[in-house]
Order: structure tokens, then sequence, then C-alpha cells
């Protein structure tokens, strides 16, 4: 329909409206003659994209096919989320889940708490900003030398009020167990740094770390299976003159042995 007849309905609609309106209609009877006839209104719904033709089906077909992707993107991404958020707070080997169970068992310590005081807060890597202090926690999930699957975790602690002289390294091991599937911890230590006059910003506190070196370690948590496999380990490590100088860094501790070299910056 072309755009005149549709002007010319619509002024015949108005005229017919203004009728009643006026009472035109009702005088009209009463006198008589037959009152005026509205014409009936087209359908346009059919004729506004290209009518019930191929072209429209097509339109129709292609609007469905956009949604059926947009619904499909949504469905999609929210189960992501779920997945991720599961992975992290509920799974036994989650980042966030063992960040906080770890970090429970390290200030319930007595001597976490006798070097940092009751008030212990935990943050990933330090950052030359105080702005961008709680960046990510550093995780290494890998498979060991015995087809475990590992999960191994670094993270920093201090005092709430930044007043002690000290910073801690907090290091988590765990290990997936090939009989019942479950996760259990091998260990939770603490390297103690001793940062008394460094200065923290710009990368000092790093470097200030780095200068000064491990001061002390606390044995949070320990299992005797994975000391017995340290044990092996060094065992088999003699016995075959092994280096740890020319294999990797250490610190000298028998932790440093199953530890990831990458830890260590």
């Amino acid at each position: 329909m072309s755009a005149a007849a549709k002007l010319a309905i619509r002024r015949q609609q108005h005229r017919y409206q203004h009728l009643l309106l006026t009472g035109a209609w009702s005088k009209a009877k009463a006198a008589g003659r037959s009152p005026p006839i509205m014409p009936r209104r087209r359908d346009l719904s059919t004729s506004s994209i290209g009518g019930g033709g191929p072209a429209g089906r097509g339109a129709q077909i292609a609007g469905t096919a956009g949604n059926v992707l947009i619904i499909g993107s949504v469905v999609t991404l929210f189960g992501y989320i779920m997945y991720t958020l599961y992975d992290n707070l509920f799974a036994e080997n989650g980042i966030t889940r063992v960040y906080n169970q770890s970090l429970d068992l390290v200030r319930a310590n007595p001597q976490v708490k006798e070097v940092f005081g009751p008030s212990v807060a935990g943050f990933g890597e330090p950052s030359h900003s105080q702005r961008q202090r709680h960046r990510a926690i550093s995780h290494r999930a890998f498979e060991d030398t015995q087809g475990r699957q590992r999960l191994t975790m670094q993270y920093y602690i201090r005092d709430a009020q930044k007043q002690m002289p000290y910073m801690g390294v907090v290091k988590v091991d765990l290990a997936k167990s090939a009989f019942t599937g479950e996760w259990g911890y091998n260990y939770v230590v603490v390297d103690l740094y001793k940062i008394d006059g460094v200065d923290e910003q710009g990368g000092g506190l790093q470097r200030g770390m780095e200068n000064t070196g491990v001061v002390d370690r606390i044995e949070v948590l320990v299992t005797d299976e994975f000391v017995k496999e340290v044990r092996a380990f060094e065992h088999k490590r003699r016995n075959q003159k092994f280096s740890v100088g020319t294999k990797g860094a250490s610190d000298g501790s028998w932790f440093s042995v199953l530890n990831p070299t990458n830890w260590r910056k």
C-alpha cells in the first residue's frame, strides 16, 4: 500500500471520529437517514516487512536465529561464571578456598601470633602501587614425578597495622590422593623476612626482602607422609651424588628439595 493510500484512510478515520464526537451520527439516525459507515481498518502487520511472501518469512527466520544466538551466548556465559565460582570457592583445590583455609591455619599458629600479633593480613604479590596492593595469588598446578596432581601456592602476610618489622611469605603445597581422589596438604610454611627500615615505595619492599634473605621459618603444618617423601628423596640424591647448587635454587632447607624453583625470584 502506498503512502498516499495510507494517508487517505487515516484522514477518513479522523473524519468519522469527528462526526461521532459532534453527534452527527445520532442526528442522522433520528432524521431517518443512514448513518455513515466506518470503513474497516486494514491489517498492515503483514505488509510492513515485505508481506507474507518469501522475503517476510526470511526476515522472521533471521530474527529467530539472532534471538537463539543471543540466548545461547547468555547461557554459555552464565555457565562459565558458575563454573569459575565453583572452581574457586567450593572445589577442594580451588584457589580462593585453599588461600582462605591456609590463611586461617597461619593466623591460628602461636608462632605467627608471636611475630605478627593477633591481627594478620594476607595479600598477593607486592606491587609498586599502594592502590594495587591486593594482586592475584601466585599458584601453580602440575603433575609430579609420581603422577599425582599437585598444587603449590605462595602469598604474603603482615600485621594489619604494619608496625612489626617482619614480612611473611606463605608457601602451600597440596596433593591429590591416587586412592581416595581427595586433596590434602603436604605443608604450610611461613618464611620470615626482616623489613625494618626498608623503603616500601617503588619496589623497595621486594628488593629489601631479597637483600635480607630468610631469617627464620615457621612450620605451620607438615604431614608425616611428606617428611618421609622428602627424606627418601634426599637419600636418593645422596646416593646419586646429586648437587642442589647445580640443579636449581635452594635455601639449604629440606623443604626446598621438592619446592618448585619458579617460586624463588
